[in-house]
C-alpha cells in the first residue's frame, strides 16, 4: 500500500522573500501601467487640443474667403498650415460641401468627397474628432473638423478639416513606456535586495525561536533565549522566556493538583464504599455511571457487569426505579425522602430513596443520581407497631364504645321496662316515642361512623377541583359565619391542577374542619382558606387558619383519636373520620395550635399526574 509523501516544506526566509518579490513586481508592474496610460491619455489629450486649436485658427482666418468664394485663398491658408510635420493634410469645404481647398492635392478642388469620414465631418454642426489611419503612410492619425459660423447668422458656411498624425506622439510613449520599464527594473531589483536581507534579519532570531519551541515541545523548560533586535522580534522573545516560565509554574501546579485530585478520588471512593446507603448516578444517555458497594448490595447486582449499560436495559422500563431516575433527569422532578417498594422474589424490597440532579462547575445538566436506603426491617418493624397501635386503638375503641352505646341502651331499656306498667299513660307513651327512637337513631349513627372508619373506599377516584369543593362548604356556612361575625379570606390558587379523589367524602372532611373553626370562634374572627401547588413536589397544600380558642398539646395530640372530644355533643368521630379520608386519598393531615390565638390545619394531597 502506497502511502502518500509529506508536501517539502519551504524556508520562511525563502517564502519571505518569493512573496515580497511577487508583491514587489505587481506593485511595480501596476504602477507602471497606471503611469503609461496617464501619460499616453495626456499626450493624446494634447494632441488633440493642438490639432482643435489649428483647426478653429484655421476656420477664424478663412471666414471672409468663404463668404467671398475666394478659392486661391482658401488654398494659400490650407498649404502654410499643411507646412507643420505633424499635419498630414488640411481640406477646406465650402458651403455646398465641396472642397475648397485640399493641401497637396489640387485636382480635388470644386468635388465632393464621399467617403464615410467626410461625409460625417461636412454634417457636423459641432467639431468632431475621427481616429484614422493614413492609407499613404499607414500610420494613425485624426481627423479633425470645426465649422465655420458667423456671427449675424446661424448657417454653416463651410467645413475646416485637418488631419493630425499621431505617430510622432506614439515614439513619445514608447520613449515614456521604454523609461518606466527600466525604471521599474530598478526599483524591483532593489527591492528584491532589501527584501532578502530583511528576510534574513527576521527568520534568524525566529530560527533560534522555532529550535527552542522544539525543545520546549520535548520537555525541556530550563531554557532562556537572548534575541537583541530592538523590534517586536525581541519583544516576542521575552515573551517567550516569560511564557515558557509560566508554563513551568503551572506545569509543576498541575502536578501538585494531580496528586490532591488522585488523593481526593481514593478518598472519595473509600467514602463511597463504605456509605451505609446506596447510591447510583446516570449519565444524560441513562447510562450507569456510578454504583458503590452498598448499592451492589441492596440490588444484588454487580457493578462491574452494569456500568455503562443503559438503565432501562438493566432494570426495565416499567422498574420503580428506572421511572424515578427518568422523570428526574428529563423533567427535573427531585424526590426527597421517597417510599419505592421492589418486587425480590416472593418478597418486597423497601427502599427510602431521594433524587437529585447532577451539574457541572457551569450549571450544566450532566446526569441524576439516586441514594436509597433499605428499610426493608424498618417497615416490617413498623408493621408490629402499627399492628400494637391497631389492638390499643382497639382497645381505647371498645371502652368508647361502650360508652357510647351504654347511654342510649339504659334510656331505652328503662322505658321498656316501664312499659307494661304506663301504657295506658299517654304522656309516658308519648315521652317513649320520642326518645327512644332518637336514642336507636344514635346508636345507628355511631355504627355508620365506625363503619365508615372501617370500610375500604369502594367509589371510584375522578379528576376534580379542589378549590370548588371549598366554596361550596363556604356558600352553605356563609350566613352562619355572617351571623357570628366571622369573616372568610380566600386565597385559593385559581391555577391549581387537579386532584384524584372523592368529591363527598372531601367536601365531609373540608366540612369538619370549617365546623370545628366556626365553633372556635364563638366571639367572631377571621377563617382564612389558602390553597397553591408546592413547587419542590407534585403535592397541592390546603390551609384552613382560624383566630379561634385554640388548642392545647394534649388536645392536640389527641385530636385524630376516635370517640375523643372536647364538647357536649357528639361521639369524637368527625376529625377521625376526617384523617382517615385524607389518608385513602394518600394525602397528609397536620394540626399546629396555640392556646387562645388559634388553629392551623394543613392537609397535603397528589396532584393527577399529566
Amino acid at each position: 500500500m502506497d502511502s502518500k509523501k509529506p508536501p517539502k516544506s519551504v524556508r520562511l526566509q525563502t517564502r519571505l522573500i518569493l512573496y515580497s518579490t511577487c508583491l514587489i513586481v505587481l506593485i511595480m508592474s501596476l504602477v507602471i501601467i497606471l503611469v503609461e496610460n496617464r501619460m499616453s491619455e495626456t499626450i493624446q489629450d494634447e494632441a488633440r487640443k493642438r490639432g482643435m486649436a489649428i483647426a478653429r485658427n484655421l476656420a477664424a482666418v478663412s471666414t471672409n474667403a468663404l463668404l467671398t468664394y475666394n478659392y486661391v485663398a482658401l488654398e494659400q491658408n490650407a498649404e502654410k498650415v499643411a507646412l507643420d510635420p505633424d499635419i498630414v493634410y488640411v481640406i477646406i469645404h465650402d458651403k455646398e460641401t465641396r472642397v475648397a481647398a485640399y493641401s497637396q492635392r489640387d485636382e480635388k478642388q470644386g468635388t465632393i468627397l464621399t467617403d464615410e469620414v467626410s461625409r460625417i465631418a461636412v454634417k457636423a454642426r459641432e467639431p468632431v474628432v475621427q481616429p484614422i489611419v493614413s492609407e499613404e503612410k499607414k500610420v494613425p492619425m485624426l481627423d479633425i473638423s470645426a465649422p465655420v459660423y458667423i456671427k449675424e447668422s446661424e448657417e454653416k458656411w463651410g467645413t475646416i478639416r485637418i488631419g493630425l498624425s499621431l505617430e510622432r506622439m506614439q515614439k513619445e510613449i514608447a520613449k515614456t513606456r521604454l523609461n518606466l520599464f527600466l525604471l521599474g527594473l530598478f526599483a524591483i531589483g532593489l527591492s528584491i535586495l532589501g527584501s532578502i536581507l530583511l528576510a534574513r534579519r527576521i527568520t534568524r532570531p525566529i530560527s533560534k525561536l522555532v529550535g527552542m519551541t522544539i525543545r520546549a515541545a520535548r520537555g525541556d523548560l530550563d531554557q532562556i533565549i537572548d534575541i537583541q533586535t530592538r523590534d517586536e522580534i525581541e519583544e516576542l522573545g521575552k515573551n517567550f522566556n516569560h511564557m515558557i516560565e509560566q508554563i513551568r509554574i503551572h506545569r509543576n501546579e498541575l502536578e501538585n493538583r494531580l496528586r490532591e485530585i488522585t488523593s481526593l478520588k481514593a478518598y472519595t471512593d473509600h467514602i463511597l464504599s463504605s456509605m451505609t446507603n446506596g447510591l447510583m448516578t446516570i449519565d444524560l444517555e441513562e447510562k450507569i455511571v456510578t454504583l458503590n458497594q452498598m448499592a451492589e448490595r441492596i440490588l444484588g447486582m454487580r457493578r462491574e457487569e452494569i456500568i455503562g449499560l443503559p438503565l432501562g436495559q438493566v432494570f426495565g422500563d416499567r422498574h420503580p426505579l428506572y421511572r424515578l431516575m427518568a422523570d428526574t433527569l428529563l423533567h427535573g422532578e427531585v424526590m426527597f425522602h421517597s417510599e419505592l417498594e421492589l418486587e425480590k422474589g416472593e418478597a418486597s424490597l423497601w427502599l427510602m430513596v431521594s433524587t437529585s440532579l447532577l451539574a457541572d462547575g457551569e450549571g450544566r445538566r450532566i446526569g441524576a443520581m439516586v441514594v436509597f436506603q433499605d428499610i426493608t426491617e424498618i417497615k416490617a418493624l413498623e408493621q408490629k407497631l402499627r399492628q400494637a397501635d391497631r389492638l390499643a386503638a382497639l382497645g381505647t375503641l371498645s371502652a368508647g364504645l361502650a360508652h357510647e352505646i351504654k347511654n342510649p341502651l339504659s334510656a331505652i331499656k328503662t322505658f321498656v321496662q316501664l312499659l307494661p306498667k304506663r301504657l295506658e299513660n299517654s304522656s309516658f307513651m308519648e315521652k317513649f316515642h320520642v326518645t327512644v327512637p332518637r336514642e336507636i337513631d344514635r346508636i345507628n349513627q355511631l355504627v355508620e361512623d365506625l363503619l365508615e372508619l372501617t370500610r375500604r373506599r369502594a367509589r371510584p377516584m375522578v379528576n376534580l377541583d379542589v378549590n370548588r369543593v371549598i366554596l361550596q362548604i363556604i356558600d352553605l356556612h356563609g350566613e352562619e359565619m355572617e351571623r357570628k361575625k366571622i369573616f372568610f379570606e380566600n386565597r385559593l390558587d385559581r391555577t391549581l391542577p387537579s386532584i384524584q379523589g372523592d368529591s363527598e367524602r372531601l367536601y365531609r372532611a373540608f366540612s369538619n374542619l370549617v365546623i370545628n373553626a366556626i365553633q372556635a370562634m364563638p366571639n367572631g374572627g377571621s377563617l382564612t382558606i389558602s390553597s397553591e401547588q408546592e413547587p419542590s413536589s407534585s403535592m397541592v397544600k390546603i390551609t384552613f387558619r382560624d383566630t379561634g380558642i385554640g388548642m392545647d398539646e394534649e388536645t392536640a395530640r389527641n385530636l385524630f383519636n376516635p370517640f375523643f372530644t372536647t364538647k357536649d355533643k357528639g361521639f369524637g368521630l368527625g376529625m377521625a373520620l376526617t384523617h382517615k379520608i385524607v389518608e385513602d386519598h394518600r394525602g397528609t393531615i397536620e394540626v399546629m395550635s396555640e392556646k387562645g390565638k388559634g388553629t392551623i390545619f394543613s392537609i397535603r394531597l397528589p396532584v393527577v399526574k399529566v
